[in-house]
């Protein structure tokens, strides 16, 4: 076993690939495929061939069930007393016999006979000397038939017939045939002899040979072997067939050939010969779609083999590549594809073998610079914090002091706005309280809204539609303000037309309900989809900052018990509509009220 083992490792990695592409891949797929094909055709075959028995059943069975009928329909004659008599009357004249024959026997043979689609014409025959050769009716002295002298020989009652077979130009073959029946059934009523003959509708024999789909070639033979119907006999590759047929030869060891025979009076044969053609074509497709199935599976696996192939190949001579120059330098990891497979860990590990290396070759000097540089960050952001500290107060005292000046200046309009600037801006800048009540957010708005005002002039409208019981609700700070803020920047401030502003706030049970709506450019579809997809995202960047900041405070303070919903439309405007719990506590567990 050690001996092929070195073998193997000595053989080459594609090499190994190819052999086991033939032995595992390529040999299974064809010898798969080719026994599915084969059990293909044979249930192909098999189901063609149920089909073919089903069809041939229902031929005999129509054909059973019409001789049947019939044959039932002769024993009913047989035994009507009053047709005997009809008939074994002695009739004075003629005009009695005529008179009789309309009035009785024309309807009698019509209503019992001639009125089936089976039969084609009933006759009955008699030697009574006082009845007259009409169409349904003959005496038996006018005519010199042999078979009729055979049957009034026998002692049968019921004979069957066979008329002279005749070959159609369509290639059917039909022969008449003929239901032979003596009447004698009632003693008294037997002055003379009399005999019924009812012949068959020989084409509705074929008419129920065609009414099957699964029909090539049908042969209805007699017990003699004499072919009496066919519906294609116009191939004379038939004879050695036909000949097999008639001595009995080769019917249940071919293949090809379906035959049953029909029982009772009749003793035929049937044969329905299969259509191979229509098989073969039934298996064409199929077999087209098999070998198109194995082309695919052969070059989806060779697909596959390759890839596979070419990533160990890449990967282990780029490696190899990387490793032949580590003498130039020590500290260049391997950047290449890595995989998480073994030649990944393998070279995952190179990696970390070259970080040891270059953190070895870092000296103290790069490690006390380092630091160095961590101790002056840490001293630049105690100066940015300090600056944060001194630079609101610098900022509202200029702003205190512009405000002034300009009162001084009677610029009394100009004064206010500045008032309001500097007063919404100390109050968002002041963390101490994050609880407030409507009143005090509302007076957030209404700075922001009159220093808009101001801005705009007549091109700027807004309303505020707050109910009274409201104003003291406890709510946490900046929540409803940032929505005014929108509306007037991101909404009304891009319009062309006049805009406006509405902010409603009212109380519904135990929900405050805020509302902010404008008519401003909306936001397009695809943003607004956007913004509603990543608002609970804490991580999100761009202009939907202020909304996922106010979701993320509602959401602590209120959990899933607040509503925020935006609506908006390109061209016609934005609604925020936002419900939250009036009374809840915040996160140090103080109830707000």
């Amino acid at each position: 076993m050690g001996k092929y083992s070195n073998l193997l490792n000595d053989v080459k990695v594609k090499y190994k690939l190819i052999f086991i592409y033939i032995v595992c891949v390529v040999a299974p797929i064809i010898v798969i495929n080719l026994i599915f094909y084969n059990n293909m055709v044979a249930n192909v075959k098999e189901i063609n061939k149920n089909y073919y028995r089903l069809s041939t059943q229902r031929i005999v069975t129509k054909i059973e069930n019409d001789f049947d009928f019939i044959i039932s329909l002769s024993d009913k004659i047989s035994l009507d007393q009053k047709l005997y008599e009809m008939l074994d009357k002695d009739y004075e004249t003629n005009l009695d016999y005529v008179e009789t024959y309309f009035d009785y026997f024309k309807p009698y043979i019509y209503l019992n006979g001639e009125a089936y689609q089976q039969i084609n014409k009933m006759i009955v025959y008699t030697d009574n000397p006082s009845v007259l050769n009409s169409g349904s009716i003959y005496r038996m002295d006018y005519l010199d038939e042999e078979w009729l002298e055979n049957i009034i020989k026998s002692p049968e009652r019921l004979h069957i017939i066979y008329g002279e077979s005749k070959k159609k130009s369509d290639g059917t073959i039909i022969t008449p045939i003929s239901i032979i029946r003596i009447l004698n059934e009632f003693q008294g009523i037997d002055r003379y002899l009399k005999v019924i003959r009812i012949d068959l509708y020989a084409e509705n024999i074929i008419k129920i040979i065609n009414s099957e789909t699964n029909k090539k070639k049908v042969f209805i033979f007699d017990a003699s072997g004499s072919i009496l119907f066919s519906n294609n006999i116009t191939s004379n590759g038939h004879t050695v067939f036909l000949e097999t047929a008639v001595n009995g030869q080769g019917f249940e060891y071919n293949k090809h050939i379906i035959q049953k025979k029909i029982n009772g009076s009749l003793n035929w044969m049937l044969i329905n010969v299969l259509d191979v053609d229509n098989i073969k074509r039934a298996l064409a497709r199929p077999r087209n779609n098999i070998i198109l199935l194995t082309l695919l599976s052969l070059l989806l696996s060779s697909l596959i083999i390759f890839f596979i192939y070419r990533s160990f190949y890449l990967r282990l001579n780029a490696l190899s590549e990387h490793v032949s120059n580590l003498e130039q330098d020590f500290n260049k990891p391997y950047t290449g594809l890595q995989g998480r497979d073994e030649i990944g860990s393998l070279i995952r590990a190179y990696n970390r073998m070259v970080s040891k290396i270059k953190t070895l070759i870092t000296d103290v000097y790069e490690a006390r610079l380092e630091q160095s540089h961590i101790k002056l960050e840490k001293k630049q952001a105690e100066i940015n914090a300090l600056q944060s500290q001194i630079n609101p107060h610098y900022l509202f005292n200029t702003l205190e002091s512009i405000r002034m000046k300009s009162i001084e200046k009677k610029e009394i309009e100009t004064g206010k706005i500045i008032k309001y600037l500097a007063r919404s801006l100390r109050r968002m800048i002041s963390f101490r309280q994050e609880w407030i009540d409507v009143q005090e957010e509302l007076a957030y708005i209404k700075d922001f809204l009159k220093i808009q005002k101001y801005r705009f002039g007549d091109e700027f409208e807004y309303i505020l539609d707050i109910e009274p019981e409201t104003l003291d609700i406890k709510i946490p700070k900046l929540i409803i303000q940032p929505f005014v803020e929108n509306a007037c920047i991101y909404g009304v401030e891009g319009s062309e037309d006049s805009g406006e502003v509405y902010v409603k706030i009212d109380i519904s049970g135990d929900k405050l309900i805020c509302i902010v709506r404008d008519n401003g450019i909306g936001i397009k579809k695809d943003k607004l989809n956007f913004i509603l997809k990543h608002i609970k995202d804490e991580d999100i960047q761009g202009n939907s900052i202020g909304i996922n900041n106010i979701y993320q405070r509602l959401n602590l303070y209120y959990g899933d018990d607040f509503v925020l919903h935006i609506e908006s439309k390109e061209g016609i405007g934005t609604m925020v509509k936002l419900i939250i719990p009036v009374g809840v506590k915040d996160v140090q567990g103080y109830d707000c009220r």
